[in-house]
């Protein structure tokens, strides 16, 4: 199959390229069309075609005029890109995100009519991570736009029909690969001290992750393991708790590490690898790809009982989970990790395990052909 992954925001462009090369390892022509990745150069995917042709002149700007520039150029972009749509014929695209909703809509369903090429849709968030009910309508709206809808999670799945009343038949539920990459990279490992059980609390820290909750956690952790260190290490995106943090950090006494920049690659490969957990104390999210980092690299994870964590956790036999909003069992749970080599030794091995068996990116593809053809014969009928 001729196909087409579009991907305009290009924040996941981690996801995006594991599974473009993904479908090229099965032998499918695959182009990805995305924008610059904005933390990092990225090493194009193998065997696919990657033009960054979104926002090639807002993403020159700072970042404060960045967004409204792309809110301008978006729309351009689009209609840039129909040309060579009609000139390659692919026979599925694949979008990722749509940044502008209602004029994301119309485009692709004018593109599937003119074109005659079924779009297929991956609802990353099927809820918003920032909830408004004006948010929730637009999501319901992109979810509903498509013949057919892919989703991360059970979870996710769910929302889509029970909340959002898309048909069951036109979703599919897809677990996100592992991302294994980072087992590649040369890791720099974190400044903590040598011995410490280390619980990392890493990415970019957005307000949904629930930061603030797992500070109030640490002085009970501190409590039950006295040399525990908390790594917080990664970019704040409007998140208040960071200030917190950082004032956490200052005190020695804390057991507080914070790293509140962009965090490298080999930066953020090298947390996982010495941390004895993953701390996730997000109070809304479907699926995270720090979850599924950490269980590539066998790292145990404490993550809160929101969107398809629990299923992952339970999946994998990689983890422990808690109620959100819940800091002391927040803490017994981190505490019981720390403290527990032969705990840590299990919940390590059966990640692992769960990355062969279950979080694979060659299982993800094989799963979003059979999307692909569905879609298809919906086009096609025989």
């Amino acid at each position: 199959m001729r196909i087409v992954i579009v991907d305009p925001r290009g924040d996941t462009r981690p996801y995006d390229d594991a599974l473009a090369a993904a479908l090229a390892r099965r032998g499918h022509d695959v182009e990805l069309v995305s924008c610059r990745y904005p933390h990092t150069q990225l090493a194009p995917p193998d065997g696919v075609r990657l033009a960054e042709r979104f926002y090639r002149l807002a993403d020159r700007l700072p970042p404060g005029p960045r967004r409204y520039a792309r809110g301008v150029e978006h729309p351009l972009d689009l209609a840039a890109l129909l040309p060579t749509l009609r000139r390659h014929r692919p026979d599925v695209v694949h979008v990722q995100w749509l940044p502008m909703h209602g004029v994301d809509r119309v485009f692709w369903r004018g593109v599937s009519r003119a074109l005659g090429v079924p779009v297929v849709f991956t609802a990353h968030d099927a809820l918003p991570n920032q909830a408004s009910p004006r948010r929730e309508r637009r999501a319901e709206r992109n979810a509903r736009a498509f013949g057919q809808v892919v989703t991360h999670t059970r979870h996710g799945a769910e929302t889509l029909e029970r909340r959002f009343g898309v048909p069951a038949d036109r979703i599919t539920r897809i677990p996100m690969g592992a991302f294994t990459g980072y087992r590649d990279v040369e890791p720099v490992p974190p400044d903590v001290p040598d011995a410490a059980p280390v619980a990392a609390f890493v990415g970019l820290l957005r307000p949904y992750k629930g930061l603030d909750g797992l500070l109030d956690a640490w002085p009970a952790v501190r409590a039950q393991v006295p040399d525990a260190v908390l790594l917080i290490a990664g970019r704040p995106l409007g998140e208040p708790a960071a200030e917190r943090a950082a004032a956490m950090a200052s005190d020695p006494a804390s057991g507080v590490v914070a790293e509140l920049r962009y965090v490298s690659e080999p930066e953020f490969a090298g947390a996982l690898r010495r941390a004895a957990c993953c701390v996730q104390p997000y109070l809304r999210i479907d699926q995270s790809a720090v979850l599924l980092s950490a269980l590539a690299m066998g790292c145990p994870v404490v993550a809160t009982d929101v969107g398809g964590f629990r299923e992952v956790v339970e999946e994998s036999g990689a983890g422990i989970v808690v109620p959100p909003g819940d800091p002391a069992a927040l803490a017994d749970a981190i505490a019981r990790v720390l403290g527990d080599p032969e705990l840590r030794a299990r919940l390590s091995a059966a990640a692992l395990d769960a990355v062969e068996r279950i979080y694979s990116w060659d299982v993800a593809a094989e799963r979003t052909e059979a999307v692909y053809l569905a879609a298809l014969r919906e086009r096609r009928p025989t």
